[in-house]
């Protein structure tokens, strides 16, 4: 007596379909896509997810038109990830009956977009199939699943959120390493490096106290650099030096230089046109500030001289008239603050 086909588990594996229908004996056209979120979902995962799509593909004996990936992406998103604009674009000029991706939430994460993307391959005459059910995912179906990965994006926000928030109040960093500093070594009872602690690095250190005293004495902030990046000094995160005085968060603000941890200083915001995320400083109540005494670089005293030129830099650009700019640019006119009247002055 045969043996009943084995039925596959929840999961990645390829189901196998003991029914087969007229639909299945028809040649499929497909296009298959293949999404990780972060580096940490390495190529491994891309790879993996292109097998299962192939095996699926031959199982049904379906044709395999293109694949295409967005690596490190997230699925929140969707004008930024390439590898989905292509299989939109492909759909346009070539008749494709399916587009196969391992799961729901590799299409998308987001309820907007995952609804637009719907609506473009319907209006192409275009089925969504996933690997994991094994058959085509209905509109309801999709628009329920976008709804849960969306929901369950924001539940991740916020408990990142809580924990960096806890970690910050425990006088732990939160972010990358900062410039002057490196990864703490301490270990806990297990061995493991217990993260968000940092130790100063000497060299580095050396260059953010000259930096400092730099500005204090009145030298600007474009001479810095200029100087640094003539000196051939390994800029932090670019090739060269640069600063970007609007968001505050360079190293002349950056308060762990005197041994302060500051978190939720700024906030980011997704335009919903260009989907780029935008920095805003949040207001100094919502700030979460820790003393951290092991930390300092600068003197209270040095900070303190540049905080103070900092102050008289910007109410000197805000004391300005309609007709003339401030004292960092060039006068509207040849004889602007040149000429004076005889009788009023």
């Amino acid at each position: 007596m045969a043996r009943a086909p084995k039925r596959s588990t929840p999961g990645y594996d390829v189901p196998f379909c003991p029914h087969t229908t007229r639909e299945d004996l028809t040649t499929k056209k497909v296009l298959f896509y293949a999404r990780c979120t972060t580096s940490r979902q390495n190529q491994g995962s891309i790879e993996t997810q292109i097998e299962l799509g192939k095996t699926f593909v031959a199982a049904k004996g379906w044709k395999l038109i293109e694949t295409y990936t967005d690596a490190a992406i997230t699925g929140t998103s969707l004008a930024l990830r390439p590898g989905i604009q292509q299989v939109l674009t492909h759909v346009k000029r070539e008749q494709i009956d399916v587009v196969l991706c391992v799961t729901a939430d590799r299409r998308s994460r987001d309820v907007e977009h995952g609804s637009k993307i719907l609506k473009e391959l319907n209006y192409h005459y275009t089925a969504i199939w996933t690997v994991q059910a094994g058959q085509e995912i209905s509109p309801m179906e999709l628009h329920m699943r976008s709804t849960l990965s969306h929901e369950l994006v924001e539940q991740i926000r916020y408990r990142t959120r809580e924990g960096m928030k806890t970690a910050a109040r425990k006088g732990k960093a939160t972010t990358r390493v900062s410039y002057g500093y490196r990864l703490g070594q301490q270990r806990d009872a297990n061995g493991d490096r217990i993260k968000g602690l940092r130790e100063i690095e000497p060299a580095e250190a050396e260059i953010v106290r000259w930096i400092f005293e730099q500005y204090a004495d009145g030298v600007s902030p474009a001479a810095i650099t200029q100087n640094l990046n003539a000196r051939a000094v390994p800029a932090p995160q670019h090739k060269y030096w640069r600063g970007d005085g609007k968001r505050q968060t360079g190293i002349l603000h950056n308060e762990l230089y005197i041994g302060r941890i500051t978190w939720n200083k700024q906030n980011y915001r997704k335009s919903p046109e260009t989907e780029h995320r935008t920095a805003r400083l949040n207001d100094k109540s919502n700030w979460v500030v820790t003393e951290v005494p092991a930390m300092p670089i600068v003197s209270d005293e040095l900070w303190a001289r540049v905080k103070e030129r900092q102050l008289t830099a910007l109410d000197n650009f805000s004391r300005t008239t309609t007709n003339r700019l401030n004292r960092t640019h060039r006068p509207s006119y040849l004889l602007s603050g040149m000429l004076e009247c005889a009788e009023y002055g």
